[in-house]
């Protein structure tokens, strides 16, 4: 054990945090000790609801007896109580949101989640409008007078599907009652770090960490508040909005699980996994594929406005210190794995290394994911989903690899434009979620790159850098670049003689997905 992690036991040995990931694709919980070893676990595949077309939902009452059941079955699992904890930490994914009753606690509407796309038509006619276009010139003229990055930022201004802020403008148009409830100050709003704070501590602490309040999309990361142009234009109100705070915010005390219990902080999933990556330092990199897949940049202390298609984001900001990040989001990831157990494809995960080492792989077969659009630098919403290159000797075998390449390819692309807009040469990237347990994707995400690919030991990222954040919020330790010397790396993926053929192949996947764009109208 390392000089920082010694000391620390010394002083607190074995102090237990329970460690709660609330993902897209799963819930899960984990008690870990000071010296990150895990004493329990739980997981849960979480129940996503589909009522019509481009509609995602999670329904509330289930996410919260979930929520409570896992916690309470991973602290069986350790063979502890609630009394033995020293304190949650909690990491959420973004962009998901509900809105309930202030008066009792009934929620209008489902859970309505990032990967929702009913407010594409709504998103198009905002981001063609005269309003957003002024906005966009304004800023471009004010920013060649200025140099001032807000306004350059505010040149690239657009909605997307993965922000809140077009969801929430659909349920402000579509849920009955709503707007009646607002006028009589009866409405809160909150995404899933909010509304969960909000039932643990019974109530008594309505706010949203700083994190998950900067992918709303009406957010301003110069302000750090609720963005004016939202409010004023958009005409999201404000009486409904939680006050943003720090990521180490006193959240309050929880007895749900037993003995009362601190809740020492709340992140964004993507800024869990860059601390559990140990990206502490600027130009930091590493991408999680998960249910999406999320390319995340340090840029320390200044934001990136050179974004096309991106936003910058706030990391986290603890003892007063911010930290932003840069992020190339890809919407489909580790799902478009789920939907190849849905569609027969495959029963399960494990029988993809022999598909990979069976199929032929050919070079004129295409696969395009865009269950939810396609992300930057495309940028298209309405982008359909599908195969191109199919022959009569096309089999499934052929058909699933060319699915996984398609994850590569949206990754590699992903990269091309954080790294233009970075302007940065990058060597390394740290890769992290479920789908990183796939030796293909990470050897071909080497080659499509050319960076070399870490892949860490510690499988459950999230829950490390929940444990990093709790540790740092309990002075376990003062300084989190120091754990650095802790890391364990259990795989370097660097590019082999297959790089030139898969940077040719992602040339024509590029002009293929072009063939599926603006698909939905």
């Amino acid at each position: 054990m390392h000089d920082e992690l010694v000391n620390m036991s010394k002083i607190k040995e074995n102090e237990k945090f329970i460690c709660l990931d609330i993902g897209t694709t799963t819930l899960r919980c984990l008690i870990i000790d000071s010296d990150r070893k895990i004493l329990g676990s739980s997981f849960r595949k979480v129940q996503l609801v589909y009522p019509e077309e481009g509609h995602v939902e999670i329904d509330p009452s289930w996410l919260w007896e979930n929520v409570v059941g896992v916690v309470n079955s991973s602290l069986i699992d350790a063979n502890i109580t609630s009394a033995d904890v020293k304190s949650l930490g909690i990491c959420t994914q973004r962009g998901t949101f509900l809105t309930w009753r202030k008066d009792t606690g009934k929620h209008f509407h489902n859970f309505i989640t990032w990967k929702d796309v009913r407010s594409r038509g709504l998103i198009e006619d905002w981001n063609e409008s005269v309003i957003l276009k002024t906005i966009r010139l304004a800023s471009r003229l004010l920013y060649l007078v200025t140099r001032n990055g807000r306004y350059q930022a505010g040149s690239k201004l657009k909605m997307a599907c993965s922000h809140a802020s077009s969801r929430l403008l659909w349920v402000l148009e579509n849920i009955p009652n709503i707007k009646e409830e607002i006028e009589k100050d009866n409405v809160m709003f909150g995404t899933l770090d909010t509304w969960l704070i909000y039932k643990l501590t019974k109530n008594k602490t309505f706010v949203t960490d700083i994190s998950n309040a900067s992918a709303t999309g009406f957010f301003d990361p110069f302000t750090l508040g609720w963005g004016s142009w939202a409010i004023n234009i958009l005409k999201i109100p404000r009486n409904i909005l939680p006050p943003i705070v720090d990521n180490d915010y006193n959240f309050g005390t929880t007895d749900v699980f037993g003995s009362p219990i601190e809740i020492s902080t709340v992140l964004a999933d993507q800024s869990a996994a860059m601390l559990g990556s140990y990206c502490f330092n600027k130009n930091d990199l590493k991408v999680t594929i998960g249910t999406g897949a999320f390319i995340n940049e340090n840029t320390g202390e200044g934001i990136n406005c050179h974004l096309d298609g991106m936003y910058p984001l706030v990391g986290w900001k603890f003892k007063g210190k911010l930290t932003y990040i840069n992020e190339a989001p890809c919407s489909d990831g580790g799902s478009l794995i789920e939907w190849l157990k849905v569609a027969g494809y495959i029963e399960g995960i494990s029988d993809l290394k022999k598909i990979i080492d069976e199929a032929v792989i050919t070079d004129d077969l295409f696969f395009v994911p865009a269950f939810s659009g396609l992300g930057p630098p495309i940028n298209d919403a309405k982008a359909a989903t599908g195969f191109i290159g199919i022959q009569p000797t096309t089999t499934r075998n052929k058909m699933v690899v060319a699915i996984l390449e398609s994850i590569v390819f949206r990754v590699a692309l992903a990269f091309q434009s954080l790294k233009t807009s970075s302007n940065y040469d990058f060597k390394k990237i740290c890769i992290d979620g479920g789908v990183s347990k796939n030796d293909f994707i990470c050897q071909q995400i080497a080659n499509a790159t050319g960076l070399e690919v870490e892949k860490a030991e510690f499988e459950e990222i999230a829950a490390l850098g929940i444990l990093f954040a709790c540790g740092l919020c309990q002075g376990l330790w003062s300084d989190m670049t120091k754990l650095k010397r802790s890391k364990i790396v259990e795989k370097v993926y660097k590019a082999d003689f297959n790089s030139a053929r898969c940077e040719e192949k992602m040339i024509k996947w590029r002009k293929a997905a072009e063939r599926f764009r603006s698909w939905y109208k």
